[in-house]
């Protein structure tokens, strides 16, 4: 038997990363672990990201109602939330314990994955991937493929389109059903 503590998500918010997500909230459950949803932006857009951040913070102080300290850390947090807390819902976000994590890309969006998955110290990497093509895989590469090669931990790889294999839980659903 093995437990799983942390579970790292990384979304695109493409289809892919939505299916990656709905397997790791069912993991997270299944073994109570904390998840992790990363993002990994161009260095340039995650600047714009926490300026951007910063701006909604100082200009409108009334649409954050709990604003991040000035630190660039706490900036990047909530910039994170905002960006990615739509993906779960309400319940899941607290069930999972989640976190929103933002990276910049300074060396590659796999390395920067692996690099996070080390950090947080994740027992499981949950991706989406997208099926591509021969042609379109030798000239795109594939971010998964690097994360694969380098992960410190298992990495769990849902195809999209896939078969899904997540049930709803029955304690969730109406009792007429």
């Amino acid at each position: 038997m093995f437990a799983l503590n942390r579970i790292l998500v990384p979304s695109n918010h493409g289809e892919p990363s939505k299916a990656a997500i709905t397997y790791a909230v069912a993991f997270a459950r299944q073994f109570n672990a904390q998840l992790f949803v990363v993002h990994v932006l161009s260095a340039k857009a995650f600047e714009f990201a926490i300026e951007a951040e910063r701006a909604i913070e100082t200009l409108m102080p009334e649409a954050v109602p709990d604003p991040a300290p000035d630190s660039p850390a706490a900036v990047a947090r909530h910039a994170a939330h905002e960006d990615l807390a739509r993906l779960l819902d309400p319940e899941d976000e607290r069930a999972t314990r989640a976190q929103f994590l933002l990276r910049a890309d300074r060396r590659g969006p796999g390395e920067e994955i692996v690099a996070c998955a080390t950090e947080l110290a994740a027992e499981l990497i949950v991706m989406g991937k997208h099926r591509l093509g021969f042609v379109e895989h030798l000239l795109a590469g594939s971010v998964t493929e690097k994360v694969i090669r380098h992960a410190p931990c298992p990495v769990l790889i849902v195809q999209h389109p896939e078969h899904e294999f997540v049930l709803p839980d029955p304690r969730n659903q109406p009792a007429n059903q």
